[in-house]
């Protein structure tokens, strides 16, 4: 498959000379990690009082495993287990590893603690936070805030597709026309998330990506083209809402075809919605879709 960059039309590209640098996403990862780090240390600790201690060795015979209880260190044979102690046998072992887990725990919370707070006190982004509020209206930030991407991102224009004289008037909380009562509802979930959109904006893809002759481009438009701010990545969000019409939905599954041959895969870049008259659309499952891959 070709470079699908080459292909279609990044309207983030269109804005990259304004942000040298994207939003930093790995510190809530850090954040989480120390939280399980402590809650694991918490278990560990506990486990170590509650079960017994000792020192056991294991032999492989075959298939099966022989344990030895040691009476100290020094005891490099120790006493054979019966059976009726293996148990005993693997509960002394779980805790032998227990133990050496609780200072190794220790160790890499204290470090990633001491990382977090060099990395806020010296990270690049404190020059900016530093500067006074009438130096931060003239200079350009390496990293925009939210708001400011968002300014800039809606700013990118692009031509509407026209809608026909006997279109009904449906109409979005932002005053945008659109074409179905759905798309009405998913307009109006994405405006209340505050997730910045665009209705219809063109993707510029390859019918034929494979071939050796030349690409063969047209232009998709998703019913919606909507931002992440925090990760600043874009999804096209396609709704198919007459999917019991078998038709409309070999439609469907030749246009997600094309999406796919074209670098665009639901849950990466993508998002999908359907219903059928049996089947409408969930306000619970657009506000589960917004909160998973837009916020």
């Amino acid at each position: 498959m070709k470079n699908a960059k080459t292909r279609r039309f990044s309207r983030s590209d269109l804005i990259k000379k304004l942000e040298a640098l994207k939003p930093v996403l790995f510190l809530p990862q850090i954040e989480a990690r120390i939280a399980e780090l402590e809650e694991a240390l918490k278990a560990k600790q506990f486990a170590v009082k509650k079960n017994p201690s000792g020192l056991v060795r294991i032999v492989r015979r075959g298939k099966t495993l022989l344990f030895y209880k040691r009476s100290a260190p020094s005891d490099a044979q120790g006493t054979y287990m019966p059976r009726s102690q293996e148990k005993l046998a693997r509960a002394l072992v779980q805790n032998d590893y227990d133990q050496k887990t609780i200072p190794a725990i220790e160790a890499e919370i204290k470090e990633l603690k001491d990382f977090l707070k060099a990395y806020k006190e010296k990270c690049c982004d404190t020059v900016y936070q530093k500067l006074a509020s009438t130096r931060r209206e003239v200079v350009m930030p390496l990293t925009l805030d939210d708001d400011a991407y968002a300014t800039a991102w809606l700013k990118v224009e692009y031509r509407h597709k026209k809608f026909a004289e006997d279109a009904p008037q449906l109409f979005t909380d932002n005053n945008e026309q659109v074409r179905s009562k759905s798309e009405v509802i998913i307009a109006n979930a994405l405006k209340a998330a505050v997730v910045p959109y665009s209705y219809e904006f063109p993707l510029l893809v390859d019918r034929n990506p494979e071939a050796d002759a030349g690409a063969d481009f047209c232009e998709l438009h998703p019913d919606f083209y909507c931002l992440n701010l925090r990760t600043r990545q874009e999804f096209a969000w396609e709704h198919f809402g007459m999917m019991d019409d078998p038709d409309y939905a070999a439609r469907a599954t030749e246009k997600l075809e094309l999406y796919a041959e074209n670098g665009f895969f639901p849950g990466k870049n993508l998002i999908i919605t359907m219903e059928t008259s049996a089947k409408p659309l969930s306000s619970k499952l657009l506000k589960s879709l917004i909160k998973t891959y837009l916020k």
